[in-house]
């Protein structure tokens, strides 16, 4: 996962983690991905279920490519292939095909990996009411875009192993990261 990769680690300064700085070099991709054009249709119009199936879809696409060789380098299995599985299965949807595989990663581009997705779990929890509002009559589950019933474990506990890795893997979590978001506004704006 080097396509992404030729920039330097993220510095830790006396007034940060390194998982502070990792939201500072990533504000870029961060902001593409809630500009991204499906995402903005589906904050500022009367969410649909075809629109907000299509979101979940083009997440399914992103996730079920990449969350494999994460899973498997981190030794977990992570909710997030499920949860949209279920959700889709829920609004009698199926999932876009998948991308190619990514090639297996290494720990610390897993971690990027796992911050870039639980980063967004934070981020829909804003969405969550108004979908559940517009659309709660048709659905049950919102599943994905409730992810971890709205606690924060998860998250803490990336933020922990990113800060407690050694400098020399700060690179491969920016790569992972990086790579993620990219991938993510790529779906959501094609």
């Amino acid at each position: 996962m080097t396509e992404h990769g030729s920039m330097m680690a993220p510095r830790v300064s006396s007034r940060g983690s390194f998982s502070d700085c990792l939201r500072d070099e990533l504000r870029r991709e961060q902001l593409a991905v809630e500009a991204a054009p499906l995402l903005m249709e589906l904050i500022h119009t009367t969410p649909t279920i075809p629109l907000y199936g299509e979101v979940l879809k083009r997440w399914f696409r992103v996730v079920s490519s990449i969350q494999p060789g994460a899973d498997r380098a981190l030794g977990t299995a992570s909710p997030e292939m499920q949860w949209l599985g279920n959700d889709l299965a829920g609004l009698g949807l199926s999932p876009s095909a998948r991308w190619s595989d990514a090639p297996d990663f290494t720990p610390a581009e897993s971690l990027g990996y796992r911050f870039a997705v639980e980063s967004q779990h934070l981020r829909s929890r804003v969405l969550l009411p108004v979908l559940q509002h517009e659309l709660g009559g048709q659905t049950e589950a919102f599943a994905f875009f409730r992810a971890h019933g709205g606690q924060t474990g998860s998250w803490r506990s990336v933020i922990s192993r990113i800060d407690s890795l050694d400098p020399d893997s700060r690179r491969e979590v920016l790569v992972g990261a990086r790579a993620t978001l990219v991938a993510l506004d790529r779906a959501l704006s094609d």
